[in-house]
């Protein structure tokens, strides 16, 4: 499927393909504003949520959602309406192959191991910090406290070391898969620009 936005410039690009289909033209036509502000933003919004290819993939999707409505400078609060929510789960549909679906799997695992890591990380900096002021449990209390005793502290350390070895293989492994899907929707644009049937044809 070749996309339906572009992103160029710091601006979110439509391809006219869009207006074709039902969920978005809703959103375009309920719009009477002659520019279009309104769907321009919320079609903006769907796109930095849904597409893999934004630049907000690198936070989880909750905190995606707040950071892109206050980029936009949405209504405090925004939540998407049923017209969105709509177009929303078109995009996601239209986009989805097999390439990007696995892309867009291992990146939220990237994510959700990136969480770990930094609640590990936090785990051990309160330990330290206990130890440091001498109020660390020792380990013959192991478990009898939420403070973790050094033998604790030895098994984060491990399981973080663990963690950390295999993120640059799943850093390639995204990276690679990436430039797959470019290279799946470069040629099917080339495709549909150089057959014999035209943008609209059966």
């Amino acid at each position: 499927m070749p996309s339906l936005f572009k992103y160029e410039n710091y601006q979110v690009l439509i391809n006219p393909e869009l207006r074709l289909i039902y969920e978005f033209k809703a959103l375009i036509a309920r719009d009477k504003d002659r520019e279009k502000r309104t769907a321009q933003q919320e079609l903006a919004y769907i796109y930095f949520t849904q597409d893999y290819q934004s630049p907000y993939t690198i936070y989880a999707e909750a905190e995606r959602a707040v950071r892109v409505s206050r980029d936009l400078k949405l209504s405090a609060g925004y939540k998407p309406d049923t017209v969105v929510l709509a177009a929303m789960e078109k995009y996601r549909e239209l986009q989805t192959t097999v390439s990007t679906k696995t892309l867009t799997s291992i990146r939220e695992g990237l994510l959700t191991s990136t969480g770990v890591i930094d609640l590990l990380r936090q785990r051990i900096d309160t330990a330290m910090k206990q130890l440091a002021e001498g109020s660390a449990a020792p380990d013959e209390d192991e478990g009898a406290s939420d403070q973790l005793s050094i033998t604790d502290m030895i098994d984060v350390v491990v399981k973080l070391m663990g963690l950390s070895e295999k993120m640059p293989k799943v850093i390639d492994t995204i990276t690679s898969l990436e430039e797959k899907v470019k290279k799946e929707q470069s040629n099917e644009s080339r495709i549909r620009g150089g057959g014999d049937k035209g943008m609209f044809e059966d």
